[in-house]
């Protein structure tokens, strides 16, 4: 069952930038270059997506549109 989402929820772009720094941490204890690095891909490929959904969020609230 899906908890609702109330104030003390993230938006969706600081969700993913908490795991993407949760990922980075991950990475600093890695001893694996390959693994360090593919874990470190991962978190910026997850800051884009945040920053992509809250661009998105800004012209939703806006009332921008998306071109």
């Amino acid at each position: 069952m899906e908890e609702p989402q109330g104030t003390g929820t993230p938006s969706g772009g600081q969700h993913y930038r908490e795991i993407a720094s949760k990922l980075r941490e991950i990475a600093r204890e890695c001893r694996f270059p390959g693994a360090r690095r593919e874990i470190l891909d991962l978190a910026s490929r997850l800051e884009r997506r945040a920053d992509d959904l809250d661009a998105k969020s800004g012209l939703a609230e806006s009332g921008g549109t998306i071109d």
